[in-house]
This record gives C-alpha cells, sequence and structure tokens, in this order.
C-alpha cells in the first residue's frame, strides 16, 4: 500500500504530462519522475518489514511487483486507449527493477528493526 502511495500519483501525473506534450519523454524531469516511482517501491519494502519484522525479504519484494502491475496495468490501458505503442519487452525488466528496489527498502527496515545492528528486533512501541 505504502508504494502506491508515492508511485501511483506520481506515474499518473507523469503519463498527464508526457501525452499532453508538455514535457517531452527524453526529458531529465522523467528521470526524475521514475526515480521518485523507484522510491516508492523501497518505501512499500520497507513499509513490509517495519510493520511485520519476521516476513521475508521476498514479501518486501512482491510488495513493490504488486504496486508496479497496479501502476503499469492503469498506463497499458491509457496508452492502448490513445493508440500508442507499447513495449512489451520493458515491462518484465521494469518490474523486476521495482521489486528489487522494495527489496532493498526492506532490507533498510529490517536493519531500522535492529537496536544495535545486532539480531535482535526491536519491539513496536520504540
Amino acid at each position: 500500500m505504502t508504494a502506491l502511495v508515492v508511485a501511483l500519483p506520481v506515474a499518473v501525473f507523469n503519463q498527464l504530462l508526457v501525452a499532453a506534450g508538455d514535457i517531452d519523454g527524453d526529458s531529465p524531469v522523467v528521470l526524475l519522475f521514475w526515480l521518485l516511482i523507484l522510491f516508492g517501491g523501497a518505501a512499500g519494502g520497507w513499509g513490509v518489514l517495519r510493520l511485520c519484522p519476521e516476513a521475508a525479504l521476498s514479501h518486501a519484494a512482491a510488495s513493490g511487483a504488486i504496486a508496479y502491475v497496479i501502476v503499469q496495468t492503469i498506463g497499458i490501458i491509457s496508452r492502448t486507449l490513445r493508440g500508442e505503442a507499447l513495449s512489451w519487452l520493458a515491462y518484465p525488466l521494469l518490474l523486476l527493477l521495482m521489486a528489487t528496489a522494495a527489496m532493498l527498502g526492506g532490507m533498510f527496515g529490517r536493519r531500522w528493526n535492529r537496536d544495535d545492528y545486532g539480531s535482535e528486533p526491536r519491539s513496536a512501541s520504540d
């Protein structure tokens, strides 16, 4: 859910700006939006491990992957309705990138839960 809170508005805003011609698809602003979307994936992975310290890193990666699928489904429908070409090769590669960002966020969340970087997780009230 955390990943969607960050990634969905940024992705929709990016899509609207590019589709309207306000920014070019090769603009550095698009790269900034892309980095914010990856940050959303990392935030989602961080949230998974923060809320459930016993969760595996694969759960964190899945949170980013699921958020990516939801966001890209909206993007694919939008592009198809406008008659734009789709890059089918990019979708699985970007899915893996988003899952990796979420896993890195989960690793940070796991480290955050430890008091002295040892093996004892903090309690939720700390």
